[in-house]
């Protein structure tokens, strides 16, 4: 996941983005989540 903020940007993979997805949505200016894709080239085990 890339957390786009007014300072910069973080990048998370899926598993620590789920955790901080609460706070990150307060702050973020824009977050590009493409765990789906994960999930249909890798199948559920990617979570």
């Amino acid at each position: 996941m890339r957390v786009v903020l007014e300072a910069g940007e973080l990048l998370f993979c899926a598993h620590h983005a789920r955790h901080h997805a609460p706070g990150l949505a307060d702050v973020a200016v824009h977050i590009q989540d493409e765990t789906d894709r994960l999930l249909e080239e890798h199948g559920a085990g990617a979570r």
